[in-house]
């Protein structure tokens, strides 16, 4: 069953539908163009469900942007060997602390990669948990036939954000 979309309108304002859709950045840090991919999937995934998605590159997104959003959705590459080195690509933890205080604002993380993540969703987590933001799901997209994982990923997302309370 599909989550419920709607948010109460935070106004005192009179109207006969008081709720409005959920509104998803998704921020993105990508090399060569599959996170670009999975995220824009994932955009198109939640607009077809109703939710008012779009994305932004993690290093340019504005504060205005970041704020008008109920919730986020962040995805990163993971750079290193396989074993040695690997986790978000290098300036993720930055873009990350220059966003604004995200204060109790719902969020998922994904990464890309080839092998294995390692630490990758920890990380991305603890970094947005230290701005402020509830993280509770992660997921890793491999570069072979992952694109079919973004319906599934995008049901459990909603999910998630719609169990936790708004601020």
């Amino acid at each position: 069953m599909a989550a419920d979309l709607r948010w109460p309108l935070a106004s005192a304002r009179s109207t006969c539908y008081p709720y409005v859709a959920m509104r998803v950045l998704i921020l993105y840090e990508t090399r060569r163009g599959f996170t670009l991919t999975v995220a824009r999937a994932i955009r198109d995934e939640l607009q077809r469900r109703g939710v008012l998605a779009t994305t932004a590159p993690l290093r340019d997104v504005d504060h205005g942007t970041v704020a008008a959003a109920d919730a986020l959705i962040v995805g990163t590459w993971v750079k290193g060997a396989i074993v040695a080195g690997v986790g978000p690509a290098r300036g993720v933890e930055e873009g990350i602390a220059r966003l604004p205080s995200l204060d109790g604002k719902r969020a998922a993380v994904f990464c890309t990669c080839d092998v294995a993540p390692r630490k990758t969703l920890d990380l991305l987590a603890t970094w947005l948990r230290r701005q402020g933001a509830e993280v509770t799901v992660g997921e890793t997209f491999k570069r072979k036939k992952s694109l079919r994982q973004v319906p599934r990923f995008v049901d459990v997302v909603l999910e998630a954000f719609a169990s936790v309370p708004t601020a």
